[in-house]
């Protein structure tokens, strides 16, 4: 595989983006739930928030844009990142004066609303970014392609855990700022290293109608709707006992780990999926997307079903099965993307990305503060013990990812039929 210009500064984008998340999210949650003193269901309200800007964001401005002028996308996310940088920074000052104040609670809702509303702007990063690895993986080796990009983001999450879980001390980290502050500075390194991105050469008003050409480009498609809800449904299931699983790690009837111990967890989660990307990556160049996809996911749920099963074990026992759900999580995500790469033309991409993005947001979004959050607090409220409610939320979640998978299955079969009946009809060329 010939590695392109683009390539570089698309990867380095990725690494330092994923860096920043991590040192900022592997504990904001938990800060809001202990430190600043949210319930479960309101601590995830922050993600379902986030997705109701970035739909609007991408849905209503920048994806509409971008089907017409695909050369906008590296400024977007330019701006994109500027723009969120100083958001952050004044997202620290604002809630340090609500903690000044004594308002914890004022402080959690003040950064949950901007971070919000920052969304809408910063969509726009991520709709530009979509566009720049599609373009960089043109090619019959787009799996692999996109598998070492999202590979060298998952190195950077890496780093970016143990970081955090030297920076957080118990909630200091954010509330004297020192996150806030490198998060604002990797934030504009992003800005800087995707000014290296080599402009595509071809014009915008070259690009074709967004009318499909032929029936088989219809129901391609059409298939993809139907995708994205199985999709959906996959990435509920996994993120539904995300932030479960950060608060059951270090309840003292759970797993009772230390911050430290927590870090290399998910460093070890981010190790799996960069190492299994790549290689899932190539391995769908040449069996297919979707029976990769479908491997991923019943090993996911299978990885969800042991956490619910063996309870209290050791922490070496623990990692291994947090690392294959790593894997399975990074691959899922990744494979899917190729695939959709793969099906829209370049003409619709402005919207077919930022459905692939709001479907990975909404995932992501009510998982949390539909499923996980009000499930663990409903078993709370009945009188369950703590830990054991957080266990129930990982057998729902294997539930779940069970029945995106079987979702997937029947997609995958109804889809070749159609293509197949359109391949042998030679009358149906037109539309």
């Amino acid at each position: 595989m010939k590695i392109n210009q683009a390539i570089v500064p698309t990867g380095l984008f990725q690494f330092i983006s994923f860096l920043r998340r991590a040192i900022f999210y592997a504990f904001f949650y938990i800060y809001l739930r202990i430190f600043l003193g949210l319930p479960n269901t309101l601590a995830a309200l922050l993600g379902t928030m986030n997705l109701v800007g970035s739909t609007f964001g991408q849905l209503k401005i920048w994806g509409p844009r971008l089907n017409h002028q695909p050369s906008l996308a590296k400024r977007y996310v330019v701006r994109g990142e500027l723009i969120a940088a100083v958001t952050y920074f004044i997202g620290y000052v604002g809630h340090s004066l609500f903690l000044g104040l004594g308002s914890k609670i004022g402080a959690a809702f003040y950064m949950i609303i901007l971070f919000s509303i920052l969304e809408i702007f910063w969509s726009m990063s991520d709709l530009g970014v979509r566009f720049l690895i599609a373009q960089a993986s043109e090619g019959q080796h787009r799996g692999q392609v996109v598998g070492l990009i999202d590979g060298l983001g998952l190195l950077g999450q890496i780093i970016g855990f143990l970081l955090s879980g030297l920076l957080y001390r118990d909630g200091l980290g954010f509330s004297e700022g020192i996150i806030f502050y490198v998060v604002c500075i990797l934030i504009a390194c992003c800005a800087f290293v995707i000014q290296f991105y080599p402009l595509t050469e071809k014009p915008d008003d070259l690009i074709a109608s967004v009318i499909p050409q032929n029936m088989r480009e219809l129901l391609k498609i059409r298939s993809y709707v139907f995708f994205l809800l199985c999709f959906m449904v996959l990435i509920i299931g996994i993120s539904a006992s995300t932030q479960i699983f950060l608060y059951y790690s270090e309840n003292p009837n759970g797993l009772n780990f230390n911050d430290q111990q927590l870090s290399y967890l998910l460093i070890l989660f981010s190790l799996s999926g960069g190492l299994a990307t790549p290689l899932a990556g190539r391995a769908s160049d040449k069996i297919g997307r979707i029976p990769v996809i479908i491997v991923g996911s019943f090993l996911a749920a299978i990885s969800y079903l042991l956490l619910f099963i063996v309870g209290n074990q050791p922490f070496l026992y623990i990692t291994v099965i947090y690392s294959l759900l790593g894997a399975c999580f990074a691959l899922i995500q990744s494979v899917a993307f190729a695939n959709t790469a793969d099906i829209l033309p370049e003409e619709l991409r402005g919207t077919g990305f930022s459905l692939f993005n709001i479907t990975l947001a909404t995932g992501w979004g009510l998982a949390g503060f539909m499923i996980g959050g009000p499930v663990a607090d409903l078993l709370e409220f009945l009188g369950y013990p703590t830990a054991t409610a957080y266990r129930v939320v990982f057998l729902v979640s294997s539930i779940v990812i069970l029945t995106g998978t079987l979702a997937l299955i029947v997609y995958s079969m109804i889809a070749k039929r159609n293509l197949s009946l359109v391949d042998n009809d030679k009358n149906q060329m037109g539309y």
